[in-house]
């Protein structure tokens, strides 16, 4: 499968580093349980692994719609990954505009 890089993110206001108190070259559990869907890096982690990992088009398009999925209200308050995949499975037919 093709890996999907930062440039292929629909949308440009996130943080380009990690938050502050986080580090990219380590990851702790928590780093591996919880999603920080405010830093770049660990959105593009997130929407490809998604892709690699269920049923849905290996595509830049599916890639696009796990982002726009994480970015919906109902998921703002989900950071936990396991949580986080299971709402984007469950919302993957939803139609978005």
């Amino acid at each position: 499968m093709e890996e999907f890089d930062e440039n292929d993110l629909v949308n440009k206001d996130y943080e380009n580093t990690t938050t502050q108190g986080d580090n990219p070259k380590y990851t702790a559990i928590r780093d591996r349980e919880r999603v920080n869907k405010k830093e770049r890096y660990e959105v593009v982690y997130f929407c490809n692994a998604f892709v690699k990992g269920y049923q849905v088009p290996k595509t830049k398009a599916s890639f696009q719609k796990v982002e726009k999925l994480i970015r919906l209200s109902q998921a703002s308050n989900i950071v936990m990954r396991d949580e986080l995949n299971k709402f984007v499975a469950q919302n993957w037919n939803k139609s978005l505009v």
